[in-house]
């Protein structure tokens, strides 16, 4: 999707619908009810992984690679609760779109996608109540209905960016406890059924939630495959994974889905054949029912085309909505069992051309660093920088009037060289001493600092094109972490270490005059 559409769709997230509606995407932080405006919403996946930056605010839980972009994610319930959230199952990730770039707020639970009636939002200029505060927007209030707090998208985005302005640093914005009248969520009963919800032809249909591993907005680009089954559209890249898109609805043996802004692909997951992503015309909601809500197909649904791909039926809003369940077991092996089976060595394929893309890049465009561990996680420096690598000694020398990070000095063949914890200089905890840890001694000006890693990884040659700018999120991170390595074929984000700021330290100055 082009910029302009992201752009436009941010500066409108607040427009109301057709028929004077406006949709949301309704959430729990911390037993709290939120929202997002739709327009503002890119998708909802399930918890990627990331890696951690150190020196990064509290509410920051990492980067994560997201089909080739660099994703950062934070913790709601942190934000506005003050309160780390819990992953489980259920745990989602809403990227949202903002002036910024696209964001990732991690949320306990997503309940819903859902339309308003637009005298139900009220706007938080009109509202005179303690409830409001920075992050707010309005809330959402219906007389059959908990309230719901809408967020303001643009103004969490800017509030987890740092801005330097004329040399100095705005610092982020403060943590608010929020006051919520709404009624907690009764205790879920062990037999409700979590649906997805979307339209084919303006019917709708479900998924079980659990079969759901992401819901992703239509790619700009879908490798076409020559003398495929029709409702096969191609392969995409998935961070890293190439998976089948199918049309959902051509696939059942309706009309082939017109693809626009609304579309959709809802990524399932098949013992047989992995990840399959479907092309929906709209994902609409999350609902919860209780088992007894459901009702069995009538026969002639299930005879009528394809036997068995329809599993249950449920009415809600009183009847007026039918929503018809899709049995995706049997999607797969009635429906699809042999188109997907011709396309493993397409994707087989197609993982190889990604495999081999850097192989044309000229070594000119390329550069060494020096990867190595910390705390579990990667991070890496440029080997022009580097003047060796070398194992802990078992003793170093202490320096008195020192920082707790600048473990000592040792003699390293005539020249002292002062030795500093990579961990606590990055704010990590130390580590046990152990046999892979080494010691990357850095150079600058001819001055030499030894600095203990946890671990060295390898020596790696990078393309230029795979190293960007860290995000940045505090003063001390985008000076010491202001670049990254990001490998999306490998699925490794490695952060690199700016070492003139490292080796431009006072106490290791101090430490070497008074050797």
């Amino acid at each position: 999707m082009s910029n302009e559409n992201t752009n436009n769709e941010t500066a409108n997230e607040t427009e109301p619908m057709s028929g004077g509606e406006q949709q949301f995407v309704s959430f729990m932080v911390n037993e709290e009810r939120f929202t997002f405006p739709m327009l503002a919403v890119g998708e909802i996946i399930r918890v990627p992984t990331m890696v951690s930056v150190p020196l990064g605010p509290a509410q920051m839980i990492g980067l994560a690679n997201l089909r080739g972009n660099v994703l950062p994610v934070y913790d709601l319930s942190t934000i506005l609760l003050g309160a780390k959230s819990q992953e489980s199952d259920v745990t989602r990730v809403v990227v949202v779109e903002s002036e910024l770039g696209s964001v990732g707020f991690l949320v306990d639970r997503v309940l819903r996608v859902y339309s308003v009636s637009s005298d139900a939002v009220i706007d938080k200029t009109s509202m005179t109540d303690s409830i409001a505060y920075d992050y707010m927007q309005g809330i959402i209030k219906q007389s059959d209905q908990p309230v719901e707090q809408i967020l303001d998208v643009s103004a969490l985005a800017k509030a987890q960016a740092v801005v330097k302005q004329d040399g100095n640093t705005m610092q982020l914005s403060g943590m608010q406890h929020i006051d919520n009248d709404a009624p907690e969520d009764s205790q879920e009963d062990e037999n409700l059924q979590q649906l997805v919800c979307f339209s084919l032809e303006e019917q709708e249909f479900a998924f079980h939630l659990q079969d759901v591993e992401e819901i992703v907005r239509v790619p700009a680009e879908i490798s076409q495959l020559p003398d495929s089954a029709p409702s096969v559209l191609g392969l995409v890249n998935l961070r890293g994974r190439i998976i089948p898109i199918v049309d959902l609805s051509n696939s059942i043996g309706m009309m082939r889905t017109e693809i626009n802004e609304a579309s959709r692909i809802v990524v399932t997951q098949n013992s047989e054949f992995g990840s399959v992503g479907f092309v929906v015309a709209k994902v609409s909601n999350v609902v919860s029912i209780s088992e007894a809500e459901l009702e069995s197909v009538p026969s002639v649904c299930n005879d009528g085309a394809e036997s068995g791909l329809l599993e249950a039926v449920y009415r809600s809003d009183g009847g007026k909505r039918l929503v018809s369940i899709i049995n995706l077991s049997n999607i797969y092996s009635r429906a699809l069992m042999s188109a997907l089976t011709s396309l493993d060595a397409d994707i087989q394929q197609e993982s190889q051309m990604n495999d081999g893309n850097d192989l044309a890049i000229d070594e000119d465009d390329c550069e060494q660093y020096v990867i190595f561990w910390i705390n579990g996680q990667e991070y890496g420096v440029s080997i022009d920088d580097t003047q060796e690598i070398t194992r802990v000694p078992e003793k170093l020398e202490s320096v008195p009037s020192t920082p707790d990070y600048l473990k000592g000095i040792v003699n390293l063949r005539g020249t002292v060289l002062p030795v500093i914890d990579l961990r606590s200089r990055l704010g990590m905890p130390c580590s046990e001493t152990s046999e892979r840890q080494r010691i990357v001694v850095l150079t600058k000006d001819k001055q030499r600092t030894g600095f203990i890693v946890d671990g060295v990884a390898e020596v790696k040659t990078v393309v230029r094109q795979t190293i960007e700018e860290a995000p940045s999120l505090s003063e001390m991170q985008s000076e010491f972490l202001n670049r990254l390595i990001k490998l999306n074929d490998e699925k490794r984000i490695i952060q690199i270490i700016e070492p003139k700021v490292l080796l431009d330290d006072n106490a290791v100055s101090k430490a070497q005059e008074q050797c």
